[in-house]
């Protein structure tokens, strides 16, 4: 079990009372307790569902780069991942944290790689796997906000490696509101695309999970990726995906310990691999599968997949 704090403002007595049968009232609206991820899984959802026009965040201990995970709810404070490490961005109208970012996206990075997926082909997707003798999912979702509790998944793509061959799953998921102009921009998607070609949220995670079986599940920032999806899952009460998890992100930041960007487009430089960046989910998972096969830590991670 984790330390786990919550605090919430301007909520109801019910709700109140709720979080005292798990957790102790320290001060007016923090709660603080040990609870396992269910447990805490559960009872955010309840926060959130029940704190109305109030205010909330959620704080964790977890095995990551600074022990400690967070979300926000109705908080003008929010939770953005820098290289993946989670940090506290207030939004504003025009930004002055780094370089002209807005609403958390740098324009110039946006224009880049837009200009990227409108200017290359996509390279095949791999057909064959090395020597491996455990199968793996590759794992990349496009969203349209960075927050896995208000914002919205809008593509999915994985790539599943066996030993010879390789297959492919990606799906374009409908959304009900608008998107932003930065993430059609940074992804090319539109609500044109969505609504035509995009499908059922419920469905789509079905599809997925069947795709995934019971096979290790790697990312880059896969965090960030699986946050979405249990948040997701949760919300059409499923459960959340526990399958093995490897982040190369964490695993690239032991083995080069000093690059001054973790970015996947840096990152795939300085392991000399030749693939864009597009931000469109199937290319990035296929750019990331390369990565998988040169991180010298992921085989014997791989290896370490509980039997």
């Amino acid at each position: 079990m984790a330390m786990t704090v919550i605090t919430i403002t301007n909520a109801p007595m019910s709700l109140r009372g709720d979080l005292t049968k798990w957790m102790q009232e320290i001060a007016t609206g923090v709660y603080i307790g040990n609870l396992n991820a269910r447990v805490r899984e559960e009872l955010w959802e309840r926060v959130t569902q029940s704190v109305g026009n109030g205010q909330a965040t959620l704080s964790y201990a977890t095995n990551n780069e600074l022990g400690y995970e967070f979300v926000t709810h109705r908080t003008k404070q929010v939770r953005v991942s820098l290289d993946g490490i989670p940090l506290v961005m207030i939004p504003r109208e025009e930004s002055h944290i780094g370089d002209g970012l807005k609403s958390g996206f740098s324009k110039q990075a946006m224009y880049r790689q837009a200009r990227k997926y409108g200017g290359k082909k996509r390279k095949r997707p791999p057909t064959k796997s090395d020597d491996l003798s455990t199968p793996y999912v590759v794992l990349d979702i496009e969203t349209d906000g960075l927050d896995p509790f208000e914002d919205n998944i809008i593509e999915i793509a994985a790539l599943r490696i066996g030993p010879g061959d390789s297959e492919e799953f990606q799906r374009l998921i409908k959304n009900e509101r608008k998107l932003p102009n930065e993430i059609v921009q940074l992804t090319g998607i539109t609500d044109q695309v969505l609504e035509q070609e995009g499908r059922e949220l419920s469905d789509v995670l079905k599809e997925f999970i069947e795709f995934i079986g019971d096979l290790p599940v790697v990312g880059y920032n896969l965090v960030f990726d699986m946050d979405f999806i249990n948040a997701k899952l949760r919300h059409i009460n499923q459960p959340a995906i526990k399958n093995w998890k490897i982040d190369l992100l964490a695993l690239v930041k032991k083995e080069k310990m000093f690059l001054k960007s973790y970015k996947l487009e840096d990152v795939l430089v300085v392991y000399e691999i030749d693939e864009p960046v597009t931000h469109r989910a199937l290319g990035d998972a296929r750019a990331t599968y390369l990565l998988s096969t040169k991180v010298n830590e992921f085989r014997k991670q791989l290896d370490r997949k509980p039997r």
